[in-house]
């Protein structure tokens, strides 16, 4: 028999719960057991965000995908097997994300995202778009924007991964232990708030860094090569292994654009890998990257400690992980 606790957490998911609970409190598992979260585009990355929000006990996910399953998604994705080529991708791994806990709610949407009206996305308490393009990043953006909700928009690739991170105005909790004055006295906890403000997809996209000044050769290389692909994609309506002339081509137009003078900070080979292997998944990058989303979808729930500020960029040829304000 289950009883409610002050919270409305049951006895048997206090339980459960009972190391998250005691690491970020009793209020905030109760805010991501009634969190709807939509994750569109099912890839392996995905199945590592599932993994994780699955098992710290969100009220549901919503799984978005109208792709059915070929034999490369069998790569790095475990929530498919062999037999479900040819299924839906959302519809073939619902099953396993709902064995892992279920008390989550996970729901199958069969829908291409492009269909979808702009109420659909406004519901949800997290929306997370993955391995999607410029026009429906910006598309989602401005609507999450409109109702002050939290976006995502992720991908992991070949050896590359990056997360881009918009909670328009975010309200959050800091706490520190004052120091002990008197011997055997236990510190006490300072809790102050904090409100950290995001700006959109598409103005990060076509941002000035030249504000950055020196700072801007300690930045990732990965990330001037994520920024003028999407600005190509967003030009252009597409992108493909086909596009790379073109881009390198036109690579210092849009570095200039984005106020930056050096054009080696483009490194044309990490460009032309990172195109090379859009499409291409691999299991430990998905769950490095994976496992940073989730704990930024439990950082923005929770409205515990600062989330990414607003770009993260991980590399998995030296291992680095980076944030970038942009």
């Amino acid at each position: 028999m289950s009883t409610n606790t002050s919270s409305g957490i049951t006895q048997d998911e206090a339980e459960i719960y009972d190391r998250q609970i005691r690491l970020w409190g009793l209020d905030a598992q109760q805010r991501i057991r009634n969190a709807r979260v939509l994750i569109a585009g099912m890839r392996a990355l995905s199945d590592e965000v599932c993994k994780n929000i699955a098992l710290a006990g969100v009220g549901s996910i919503t799984l978005l995908d109208h792709e059915v399953i070929k034999e490369q998604d069998l790569s790095a994705q475990f929530f498919l097997s062999e037999g479900d080529i040819g299924r839906n991708r959302a519809e073939a791994s619902a099953n396993a994300i709902q064995l892992l806990n279920p008390r989550v709610n996970v729901i199958v949407d069969q829908d291409d995202i492009s269909s979808k009206p702009d109420d659909f996305f406004t519901s949800f308490d997290i929306v997370c778009l993955i391995h999607k393009g410029a026009g429906i990043l910006k598309r989602v953006d401005d609507i999450r924007r409109n109702v002050n909700k939290p976006f995502y928009a992720a991908n992991a690739f070949g050896w590359f991964g990056y997360i881009f991170c918009d909670l328009v105005n975010h309200t959050y909790i800091k706490e520190q232990k004052t120091e002990v004055k008197k011997s055997g006295e236990e510190p006490k906890i300072k809790r102050t708030t904090h409100v950290e403000e995001y700006i959109s997809f598409e103005q990060s996209l076509h941002a000035d860094w030249s504000s950055k000044g020196k700072k801007v050769k300690r930045m990732s290389s990965l990330s001037f090569v994520i920024h003028v692909l999407f600005q190509y994609q967003q030009e252009k309506g597409s992108l493909t292994v086909n596009d790379i002339p073109d881009i390198i081509a036109k690579k210092s137009d849009y570095l200039e654009k984005m106020g930056v003078q050096d054009s080696n900070l483009l490194n044309d080979d990490l460009l032309k890998d990172v195109v090379s292997l859009l499409d291409t998944e691999m299991a430990p990058v998905a769950a490095v990257v994976g496992g940073v989303l989730a704990q930024e979808f439990i950082k923005v729930l929770s409205a515990k400690e600062l989330p990414i500020q607003n770009w993260f960029y991980y590399s998995g040829l030296d291992g680095s992980g980076m944030i970038h304000q942009i």
